[in-house]
């Protein structure tokens, strides 16, 4: 993953919804991420893998649900 950190240069919250649609005491988060690699163009595989490995963290980190 220290690979995919250089990759990762942006991460941003564009949305919290607090609703009548989710449990009470949860929130919604919508993220975007710029990834980028200086020296090549990324292929889809590896901006899946990466997405991949940032899902799974935010899972197990912090206990989110991704939807």
């Amino acid at each position: 993953m220290k690979t995919d950190r250089k990759l990762l240069k942006e991460v941003n919250i564009f949305d919290v919804y607090k609703g009548d649609k989710l449990p009470e005491g949860k929130k919604s988060y919508a993220l975007s991420f710029v990834i980028q690699d200086e020296e090549k163009t990324l292929n889809d595989k590896q901006i899946d893998s990466i997405i991949q490995k940032l899902i799974i963290n935010f899972e197990k980190e912090i206990k989110a649900v991704v939807r």
